[in-house]
């Protein structure tokens, strides 16, 4: 498949900056690290439980990113700590926290500043390429991470990432964008399934929130379904709730107001007037 060129732009930078990472990094250590993150906070927290929860209003991992490719959405003021502790007071599920340095302004660093003071589950939100990322994850202290299909060629590739991200105590937040993305990936029967409502196949990365709407009837009936990009409104969850989504990652959205958390307090009070 042909990636958008700011996605494949993304994924020539992230080899290089793997491959510098390995030569920095001394895989052995990285890899105790990780087992000792693991051994100090204990069991990972349940991104699949958070989002399986039954309320009124919606489970929404919030997102904490400084920028996108095409803006600076917190250009000063910028403290994801308090940020984070701000969504979990409004009432997010989950934390995602974007560490992509070179697009997102972001820093792998956030995240266990992040998961130190709130009590959600933490994903990391990363274009991860190779197993080498996972391990850092882990040491990190990340309870989850996203896994793009599009980024694999084969179904063994991306299973091979999957296994390894399980084997470290990552939940896998497995996002695809259409069928042939899902099948690469349905091999490994995972439990959690992000739809992305952009296109990362065309050059404008149309976003279009019926894509969700599209595939999530198509999935296994015991996939917890989460829904990415372009959820803005209170009515773009309850349409989504629809069919059968029960998570809701939500981004820039928030990001770009003054008070992301107050944001999202905002936007559940929407969502549970419409009931």
């Amino acid at each position: 498949m042909t990636l958008a060129p700011i996605l494949a732009a993304i994924v020539a930078h992230k080899r290089d900056e793997v491959a510098a990472f390995k030569r920095s990094v001394p895989a052995e250590g990285l890899a105790e690290r990780a087992a000792a993150r693991r051994e100090e906070q204990g069991a990972a927290r349940s991104l699949v439980e958070a989002m399986r929860r039954h309320t009124v209003t919606a489970n929404v991992i919030a997102e904490v990113k400084r920028a996108s490719p095409s803006r600076m959405l917190r250009p000063v003021g910028f403290d994801p700590v308090a940020i984070a502790k701000g969504y979990e007071t409004a009432g997010a599920a989950a934390i995602s926290c974007l560490t992509d340095a070179r697009f997102f302004c972001g820093s792998g660093s956030y995240v266990p500043l992040i998961r130190h003071e709130v009590g959600l589950p933490v994903l990391r939100k990363e274009f991860v390429i190779d197993p080498i990322q996972l391990v850092e994850t882990a040491a990190l202290g990340a309870d989850a991470v996203l896994l793009m299909a599009i980024l694999f060629d084969s179904p063994d590739a991306f299973a091979e990432m999957y296994e390894t991200a399980e084997g470290l105590g990552l939940t896998p937040l497995v996002e695809i964008g259409d069928e042939n993305e899902w099948e690469r990936v349905a091999g490994c029967e995972p439990e959690l399934v992000g739809i992305n409502n952009r296109d990362f196949a065309s050059p404008d990365l149309a976003l279009d929130l019926a894509r969700t709407e599209r595939l999530a009837p198509g999935l296994p009936g015991g996939v917890t379904l989460v829904s990415e990009s372009g959820v803005s409104t209170p009515a773009d969850i309850v349409r989504l709730k629809k069919c059968g989504v029960s998570g809701f990652l939500i981004g820039s959205a928030l990001m770009k107001e003054d008070d992301p958390g107050g944001a999202l307090a905002s936007l559940l009070a929407g969502v549970a007037a419409h009931r």
